[in-house]
């Protein structure tokens, strides 16, 4: 599990927005708006570990060794709730598979989403360790993170895409790890933390 909702929505946002400025400057090559979410939301997580940073051959992370996770990320957060930590009103979570990860999107207008990026349950603490060190270690490097108490660990990061900002709080609770993500703005550390409360309380 190397969810990297950071790096890649950095650079998602980078092309995105990017290619919103050459159409504004060439209309006859500008798509629809429309398909500027679903770059996004196909660009945000991540799916396996790679090179060093994978676990042990005999932990399930890489080459979706492990299976997805049986709980729906969708179920562990409502609609409602997703909309408060954005701070603005989110659509229904929609559910994909990202192997090995689940992923659940609760989109708004224009590129505003929420995402939350569950890794398969570890069989150890020490292989949810490697997913968490897998995850940060693709993070850009304009993007700090800091520690963040009330979890096994946890840790949260921000950063902006061309002046677009963006968050993250990564987070380990037993052998679960996953990523919960805003784009488009980002999300206060305060907000992350009280979803990540209500979805903690909520993994089997």
């Amino acid at each position: 599990m190397t969810s990297k909702p950071l790096a890649l929505a950095i650079a998602a946002a980078a092309v995105i927005l990017s290619a919103c400025s050459s159409a504004a400057t060439n209309p006859a090559t500008a798509g629809p708006l429309a398909t500027l979410p679903v770059a996004v939301a196909t660009a945000t997580p991540a799916s396996t570990p790679a090179g060093t940073t994978a676990p042990a051959p005999t932990e399930p992370a890489a080459g979706g060794s492990a299976p997805p996770p049986d709980v729906d990320p969708c179920t562990l957060l409502t609609k409602d709730e997703a909309s408060t930590l954005m701070g603005a009103k989110l659509g229904d979570g929609v559910s994909s598979t990202l192997d090995p990860d689940r992923v659940c999107t609760w989109k708004g207008s224009g590129l505003t989403e929420v995402k939350l990026i569950l890794a398969p349950k570890a069989p150890s603490a020490e292989t949810a360790q490697a997913y968490w060190d897998a995850a940060v270690a693709q993070k850009p490097a304009e993007v700090k993170i800091a520690d963040v108490p009330g979890f096994d660990r946890a840790a949260y990061g921000s950063g902006a895409a061309q002046g677009v900002s963006l968050s993250a709080l990564f987070v380990i609770q037993g052998t679960w790890f996953f990523d919960l993500y805003c784009g488009f703005p980002a999300c206060s550390v305060g907000n992350h933390v009280t979803a990540a409360n209500l979805i903690v309380g909520r993994l089997p």
